[in-house]
């Protein structure tokens, strides 16, 4: 038997109506902010997340630790009804660069103003896919990569990309962000 298409396979084998409830629960009173952190929603998930009119108003995403993948990620990046986000939080979902380059091309997630793809599996390739797409997300100001496979050269580009864009912080190692001022 052919797993590969199944939902069971792909780890999430609740209705659209079950991840609809999982996703109310979640939401915020006034439906601008939804943190699904862990889970487990995989990629039917995630393709159910952004099949969500009712989601329009969203502005804050917390998706992390719910394996969407590569196809997750496109399902978010091409959603009609999350063009409002402004934080996209996407950390632990095993993107790799494929996923990471779905959401450098679309033009649904431009109004972020911080966006997080750590501990994605994600190469010098995804990076520099990013970097090339990094001018066009003029709202950006936050993009944390950290805990990736990114070797010099992809962290170069990024580099590179920042100095023509509004990003203020741009993480890239797995200390950044996490140093505890002393007095």
């Amino acid at each position: 038997m052919d797993y590969e298409g199944s939902k069971e396979a792909k780890g999430w084998s609740k209705s659209f109506e079950e991840t609809v409830r999982v996703v109310r629960s979640n939401l915020s009173k006034d439906g601008k902010t939804l943190d699904l952190t862990a889970c487990y929603l995989k990629e039917y998930g995630a393709k159910d997340v952004a099949n969500m009119d009712f989601l329009e108003e969203l502005t804050t995403l917390e998706m992390g630790t719910n394996l969407i993948g590569t196809r997750g990620a496109k399902y978010l990046a091409t959603s009609p009804y999350l063009k409002n986000l402004t934080s996209l939080n996407l950390f632990y979902n095993a993107l790799g660069n494929d996923g990471v380059k779905f959401l450098a091309v679309s033009d649904n997630l431009l109004s972020l103003q911080n966006l997080v793809l750590s501990d994605n599996n994600i190469t010098d390739e995804g990076a520099k896919a990013m970097a090339r797409f990094l001018p066009l997300f003029t709202n950006l100001l936050r993009l944390d990569m950290r805990l990736n496979k990114i070797k010099e050269d992809g962290k170069e580009a990024l580099r590179e990309a920042q100095k023509i864009t509004g990003i203020k912080h741009l993480l890239l190692d797995k200390e950044e962000g996490f140093q505890v001022k002393s007095h």
